[in-house]
């Protein structure tokens, strides 16, 4: 099995895209695609641009130290120049992409210490989360306890087929729909800050076999309701994941 790590084909061999840095913003080219109203009770265009760039640096689309030409963006996505430019300023914002001096703006690479801290803030809240879905379980959360199962089922599904990407994304619904299932709205909130910078580092790391046994192995704790085990067992997954991810990116953990 691969460990789903993909060439971004727009990026030079320094990892930066090949298209020249953008100006300042200028005006909307009379070309550019429909910029009409979204409709009632759909997400706002900037916040739909902010997504999807998200998802091209999970998937790796958008390699780290790439740069990220707005109008190439605007193009790439179907929008107009003006909420991609949002988007931008708010994943600049987030520590996702940093400025270029007078050249718009690049992917920001991921350092060790990133990752670090990252794990640090998730490793307490996932075990608790871990632990609310057993009690959860126990109290008869079938609902909550189906969504693991099907994320569980899907990994499987992807590592059969070969398909590191989809892979990820089961791993990532796993842990999802056991926050869900904590039944915690305050750590929902939190864990959701967390969302995007667990994606990457999930994306960017090997998905050893090993990873997906463990998730079984939290599922059966919580599954029997036991809360006390299922934290246990995360926290033997939380360390470990991160020792894979400080091994996979920076070559030790």
């Amino acid at each position: 099995m691969t460990d789903g790590r993909r060439t971004d084909s727009t990026a030079g061999g320094d990892g930066t895209a090949s298209a020249s840095p953008e100006p300042g913003p200028g005006p909307e080219s009379a070309s550019s695609a429909t910029t009409a109203a979204a409709p009632p009770g759909s997400a706002p265009l900037s916040t739909r641009a902010r997504e999807a760039v998200l998802q091209r640096i999970v998937d790796r689309r958008y390699a780290q130290g790439a740069r990220l030409v707005e109008r190439e963006v605007a193009e790439e996505l179907g929008m107009s120049r003006v909420p991609v430019r949002e988007a931008l300023r708010a994943l600049v914002a987030e520590g996702l992409l940093e400025l270029l001096p007078h050249s718009g703006v690049r992917v920001r690479r991921l350092e060790r210490a990133d990752v670090e801290h990252l794990y640090e803030v998730w490793e307490p809240l996932t075990i608790q989360a871990s632990r609310l879905a057993a009690r959860a379980c126990a109290a008869g959360d079938t609902e909550g306890l189906a969504a693991l199962e099907a994320a569980l089922h899907q990994a499987e599904s992807a590592a059969a087929d070969d398909e590191a990407t989809r892979e990820v994304a089961a791993h990532t619904a796993f842990h999802e729909s056991m926050v869900a299932m904590s039944g915690n709205p305050l750590l929902a909130r939190t864990m959701e800050q967390l969302s995007w910078q667990l994606r990457l580092v999930f994306g960017l790391r090997e998905e050893p076999a090993h990873m997906r046994a463990q998730h079984a192995e939290m599922y059966r704790h919580i599954a029997a309701g036991d809360a006390e085990a299922a934290a246990a067992s995360t926290l033997l997954h939380v360390r470990d994941s991160r020792a894979v991810a400080l091994r996979s990116l920076f070559g030790a953990a």
